[in-house]
């Protein structure tokens, strides 16, 4: 018996490094290309994928000659696009002309050119569930003109372009729209998608030095269910975003007193609510906002530090607020058609019993929505001087 147990004791011995073998199917860091970005473009009825693959033997720091990887060149990474019928296939395709594997575990943003998302994006989402490799995660923008071109644009601050749009995002936005969030706003009645809109801007004046260009988020991309219908740009874009309840700290510009210069107002702190009235089959939407800000420019000739000045200062920039927001609103409601603000959602949410009789004739609905802006706000601070700094004739009105 003790012999039985013995060789029992052996055997599991000799079996037990078996169980430490590690992973059997590890893959080697230097087998991997690290896709930090990507994009989607319609080209002759195919789909063209954009892949912006990091250059590990490009990534020191200043000063840095990098090393390794076996890579060469200036920039950090390089970009690989190819066509195919389905959006893995353009994948597919440019896997095929890579040595080391495609890994989308790390990629940051997807782009989204506006020719393809005029036909649709909802097609396309399908391989970003289904494969667990896909970073859900992932930053969604909608680009003016092909979207390669902008994740190929030249980001003087970061290393990789992919990183500037995911910075510029989240200062465009409170909550950006990740992959995930996207196709749950998909798949929610009564309310559309809105995404940052980008283009390429000129950095420079034409003929000061060399021509520079930059990436910069221009707008929000309107959304009709799946199909991008327009964008609402510079100011609309903004003033909406704040009316969404996703401006981080909108800049209010307001004509000084008798309309001779202008006072700039930061909010820093701000929300937005939606209050439906539904009477029969009248609906009227009150959108409450709330800011508190500082003054952080005034180029007028007038002082601003006493309490009636505030008032008035703060009765002016709601009239700012609320003609602007009526103004972005009438492009949603009659020019787009896009519910970008979720009326339809907030009505289910207070009232869901009116919201199963307006649900399957929305789109008709919407547009004859009445809209009130109600803004509540208050400047708390006019920074370090009272009147307008360097001037000689300053008045009080």
């Amino acid at each position: 018996m003790d012999m039985i147990k013995k060789w029992a004791v052996a055997g599991l011995l000799l079996l037990s490094p078996l169980a430490l073998a590690g992973c059997w199917d590890r893959k080697e860091i230097n087998d991997i290309a690290f896709v930090i970005g990507s994009s989607v473009d319609k080209e002759n009825g195919l789909y063209r994928s954009a892949l912006q693959i990091a250059l590990p033997g490009n990534l020191g720091g200043a000063g840095s000659k990098g090393g390794g990887g076996g890579t060469s060149g200036g920039k950090s990474y390089y970009l690989e696009s190819k066509t195919g019928i389905t959006l893995r296939s353009a994948n597919m395709e440019i896997q095929a002309g890579n040595s080391r594997n495609l890994s989308f575990s790390l990629r940051r943003v997807l782009l989204i050119g506006e020719e393809f998302a005029r036909d649709g994006i909802a097609p396309m989402l399908d391989q970003f569930a289904r494969i667990p490799q896909n970073r859900l995660s992932s930053l969604v923008a909608v680009t003016s003109g092909a979207a390669y071109k902008i994740l190929d644009a030249d980001a003087p601050m970061e290393q990789f372009s992919s990183e500037m749009i995911r910075e510029l995002i989240n200062e465009f936005t409170k909550r950006p729209d990740s992959l995930k969030q996207l196709v749950n706003t998909l798949m929610t009645d009564g309310v559309d998608v809105a995404l940052p809109f980008l283009s390429i801007q000129e950095a420079v004046p034409p003929g000061v030095g060399t021509s520079k260009n930059n990436i910069q988020v221009t707008g929000l991309a309107l959304f009709d269910e799946d199909k991008f219908v327009g964008a609402l740009e510079g100011q609309e874009g903004k003033i909406i975003n704040l009316a969404m309840n996703q401006a981080p700290s909108p800049d209010i510009i307001v004509d000084g007193p008798g309309g001779k210069g202008h006072i700039s107002i930061r909010f820093s702190e701000n929300e937005a609510k939606l209050k439906p009235v539904v009477r029969g089959n009248d609906i009227t939407m009150t959108i409450e906002i709330y800011a508190k800000g500082a003054v952080y420019e005034n180029d007028s000739n007038s002082i601003i530090s006493d309490e009636h000045s505030l008032r008035d200062l703060e009765r002016r920039a709601s009239e700012e607020i609320v003609d602007k927001v009526q103004l972005a609103m009438r492009s949603l409601q009659h020019k787009y058609n896009s519910d970008i603000l979720g009326f339809g959602r907030t009505i289910y949410e207070h009232d869901p019993k009116a919201w199963q009789r307006f649900k399957g004739n929305w789109k008709k609905v919407y547009p004859e929505v009445r809209v009130i802006v109600k803004p509540e706000l208050h400047i708390e601070n006019i920074g370090a001087v009272g009147k307008p700094f360097g001037r000689k004739e300053i008045r009080n009105d």
